[in-house]
């Protein structure tokens, strides 16, 4: 099992100068560890985006020859996050905001930070998983219910009790679903409410492998955009 990430560790002395080899080493092992967790074989400029950078981290080329690796990079990940949805557009983001430290450029950093907060881990990645895992479409009875898998009465009269925590959460969700803000506190009650969500579903349906191991990788994914807002707010 790959080691968790850290984005404070990459981003936590960005306040002050460091030397470009510095910020490199430091954000090589994350990048090598967000390739070991998420897919690279569906588009070519994300792909290309992330190779690219890593190529410019293990570079031993002088400074302003990394930095033209990394600017190209950027260049990926921008085109990248007008192309990719759900994990593959969190990373997207991420991406960008290293290439972004890389070169010194902390307003966007924030910019692409934000971004990836912003990303609904629960709607387009717990969610479309788990119907994709268990094969629910809207014609089922999952429509009825809409967020537990019936597999048993057990789970129906759990799903019941669960229901107005789960609803509180839902109603904080669309509340910010229709305002977009891009202000931390709004973002932040977003994230916690759909951290609820992913609980509770998960709960209710127990036991099960596919519940149990969405909910492992959905949460490290809500831990990093918890970790986005930290790093937005200090630097």
């Amino acid at each position: 099992m790959s080691e968790p990430i850290s984005l404070t560790v990459l981003f936590g002395a960005s306040k002050g100068f460091i030397d470009i080899s510095t910020r490199i080493a430091k954000s090589l092992k994350l990048i090598e560890s967000i390739e070991s967790k998420v897919d690279l074989l569906t588009q070519i400029e994300f792909n290309a985006a992330w190779k690219t950078l890593l190529h410019a981290c293990n570079s031993s080329s002088s400074d302003e020859q990394k930095s033209v690796l990394i600017n190209n990079a950027r260049i990926g990940f921008t085109k990248a996050t007008c192309l990719e949805k759900g994990e593959r557009l969190f990373y997207a983001y991420l991406g960008l905001a290293i290439c972004d430290y890389l070169l010194d450029d902390v307003n966007n950093v924030k910019t692409a930070l934000i971004e990836a907060t912003k990303i609904s881990i629960y709607k387009d990645i717990y969610q479309q998983e788990r119907d994709l895992s268990l094969g629910f479409n809207k014609y089922g009875i999952n429509s009825i219910i809409n967020s537990y898998n019936p597999a048993n009465m057990l789970n129906l009269i759990k799903g019941i009790f669960a229901y107005p925590l789960l609803l509180a959460q839902k109603i904080e969700i669309q509340k910010y679903n229709k305002s977009k803000s891009d202000l931390i506190p709004h973002i932040l009650k977003k994230i916690n409410a759909e951290q609820q969500m992913i609980t509770l579903v998960t709960k209710a349906n127990q036991p099960s492998v596919v519940f149990t191991s969405l909910e492992s990788k959905s949460l490290e994914l809500i831990n990093l955009q918890k970790q986005c807002l930290e790093i937005i707010t200090n630097i």
